[in-house]
């Protein structure tokens, strides 16, 4: 994986803005989500991972997404964000931008459906990582974890396809 300096500024200021959204959107989203008893981070994660999608289709190159997600993951770690899960919150924030950089990095299918579904794929393995190493949930609030991350992922991806596709193209091409 060779980049640009221009390409790696981009990244890093991707995961701050997806890191600084986090702590604005979580209060208002634990509100409606504590009413269901399911982490208000599931809905906010579709918000955030909309940086580390639009990141990798931007700029189009494979790792992107999981050098986004770990630079979240070290600001995280850093900064003590996450500070009661530790060095593992690496993992909790690299799965998905492994996730978004397998489901981009596919062709075959337009680039809209792409985001969309990296978005999802992405909350997803962040979901699954957190419920697997510190949550531990029973079934019914595991299945409406999921279900609410996937489609905030979802709405994050496309989000973030509306922000690529109103980029000038000449301003695109400098990112690729």
């Amino acid at each position: 994986m060779k980049m640009t300096l221009k390409q790696l500024i981009l990244c890093a200021y991707l995961a701050v803005l997806g890191m600084l959204v986090k702590p604005f959107l979580s209060p208002v989203f634990n509100m409606l989500t504590d009413f269901i008893r399911i982490p208000g981070g599931s809905v906010t994660a579709g918000i955030s991972i909309l940086f580390l999608v639009f990141g990798r289709a931007l700029i189009n190159r494979p790792y992107t997404g999981l050098l986004i997600g770990f630079l979240q993951g070290v600001i995280s770690l850093t900064t003590g964000i996450s500070a009661t899960v530790g060095a593992l919150v690496l993992i909790t924030y690299t799965l998905p931008g492994i996730a978004v950089d397998l489901v981009i990095g596919r062709t075959h299918q337009p680039l809209m459906t792409r985001m969309v579904l990296a978005g999802a794929c992405g909350v997803l393995a962040g979901a699954v990582s957190t419920n697997m190493l510190y949550f531990r949930m029973s079934l019914l609030p595991f299945i409406l974890f999921y279900t609410f991350g996937v489609l905030s992922g979802g709405l994050g991806g496309y989000l973030a396809y509306q922000a690529v596709i109103r980029i000038p193209e000449r301003f695109r091409k400098e990112f690729q």
